[in-house]
């Protein structure tokens, strides 16, 4: 009788396994429904889609189990691809692996991460960021690589400074004389690559908009819950963590500032709502940016008080003036809610109103605006894909331009694309609202993109023939 009830017993476990596995539930080998993020969540992660009769991940996965054993810090978590329970738990459990293994036979996983081989390896810093990726076989040392930049933050400062992009080639460079707005810029020819009879003022002399050169700040926690919805572009380097409210930025357009030792410049220009923070060591050295005054497609041009080029905020580069074709090298940052930044961030610093200018901080003098289809200033191409003022962040990649809505990032979460023939994954993180550009090449390395985020209008007039994803 006792071993027909311990019979009974093992069938019945064996049903509700086989009815979690029938529901499409994900689960762990015994059969238990749970999340990846459970194991997962705080932590930098390796996931890795296997099956039993892959030779590859029979030989790869011995190193998984060297890595989990080896690191505390690390979770390693293998998703079998859609075997039976009976026959991947045999397989686990015969070749000794003890870190986590789980059941995807609905394909949750395997659609979440577009999956389509086997094995796949995708590696993850602690905040659920994807960092690398590889479909197929890892090269040898690859994963020892990964592991030792995700455990000693061996590219912190890949991280933090976008990629250092290539000047604008010689041939790109027109040299012409000034018109008679850019004659109290310069004397002679100048060197440009833009248009110089598009270029227009926006306000009566250059610095008649003054940039912040010297800000000041307050601790994040001493901001009380009325400010909690105040929207302000957030960056941290080498755990300096700094947030400057657009309230300010409307009236100053540039904050001058080092954070974490890094020079850079905080910029913003409310007619376009694009928000970009760049390195401001350039070729003559730390340099400090200015506001010109004047305008190219409706949208701010930065000068240099070193050379008095002149830089284009949205693309990134300078335009007219001794370092035409120059680009910056930015630096990541985002755009949030104060609300988010404290309570992510509870170290961070908030910029105050100390800024040297008398200036109503409280009243926005673009109130309005941003409802408005019309813009203050010309531009060159209209687009009727999207309202006008619609936000949204933009990246180019092997010279191809792509605008992505903020209403289709936040929707999706992650967004698996190709833009200029190069796979891009995009994250976007609920929790604080920070969005992740990578690219991948073929052979899975990763690097981040650092998008720019706009108005549609103004993206669109910069690059004509950019494809939207919404």
């Amino acid at each position: 009788m006792r071993r027909a009830l311990i019979l009974l017993a093992i069938l019945l476990t064996a049903c509700t396994s086989a009815e979690k596995a029938e529901e499409g539930l994900i689960t762990t080998l015994e059969g238990t429904p749970v999340s990846l993020e459970e194991f997962t969540q705080g932590k930098p992660a390796i996931v890795y889609f296997w099956s039993s009769q892959c030779s590859v991940c029979e030989g790869e996965m011995p190193l998984l189990q060297a890595a989990e054993q080896q690191h505390d810090a690390l979770a390693v978590v293998g998703v079998n691809l859609q075997e039976q329970q009976a026959v991947a738990r045999a397989f686990a459990e015969t070749k000794g692996y003890t870190f986590v293994n789980l059941l995807d036979p609905g394909s949750e996983l395997k659609r979440r991460f577009g999956v389509s081989t086997q094995p796949a390896t995708l590696v993850f810093d602690a905040e659920g960021h994807e960092l690398h990726r590889k479909d197929g076989a890892l090269a040898e040392g690859e994963l020892a690589q990964w592991l030792e930049e995700l455990l000693t933050g061996a590219s912190e400062e890949q991280q933090i400074l976008g990629a250092q992009e290539s000047p604008v080639p010689e041939e790109s460079i027109q040299i012409s004389a000034p018109t008679p707005l850019l004659s109290f810029w310069y004397q002679g020819e100048v060197r440009h690559t833009i248009p110089l009879d598009q270029i227009v003022s926006g306000v009566p002399s250059r610095d008649g908009i003054p940039s912040v050169d010297n800000p000041q700040f307050l601790e994040a926690s001493l901001a009380t819950a009325e400010f909690d919805e105040m929207l302000g572009i957030f960056l941290v380097i080498n755990d300096d963590a700094r947030f400057y409210p657009l309230g300010i930025l409307n009236w100053h357009e540039v904050v001058n500032d080092t954070v974490g030792g890094v020079p850079v410049s905080v910029t913003y220009s409310p007619l376009s709502a694009s928000a970009l923070v760049v390195e401001r060591t350039i070729s003559g050295g730390a340099d400090t940016f200015g506001v010109s005054g004047l305008l190219f497609q409706s949208n701010l041009l930065l000068y240099d008080r070193s050379t008095l080029s002149l830089w284009d905020q949205i693309r990134g580069e300078a335009v007219v003036g001794p370092l035409t074709g120059e680009k910056f090298r930015r630096v990541k940052s985002d755009v949030l809610r104060l609300a988010a930044v404290r309570e992510a961030w509870p170290q961070a610093k908030v910029m105050n109103t100390i800024t040297g200018f008398v200036r109503d901080y409280s009243s926005d003098p673009y109130k309005g605006y941003d409802q408005m289809e019309s813009t203050y200033f010309p531009v060159n191409t209209a687009d009727d894909r999207l309202v006008s003022k619609k936000p949204v962040y933009g990246i180019v990649v092997n010279g191809v331009a792509k605008a992505y809505t903020i209403e289709a990032v936040q929707a999706e979460g992650r967004v698996q694309d190709t833009v200029g023939g190069v796979r891009i994954l995009l994250q976007y993180d609920a929790a604080t609202g920070r969005v992740r550009f990578t690219r991948y090449s073929d052979a899975g390395k990763s690097e981040e993109i650092i998008p720019l985020r706009s108005y549609w209008f103004a993206w669109v007039a910069q690059y004509p023939e950019t494809e939207l994803y919404e």
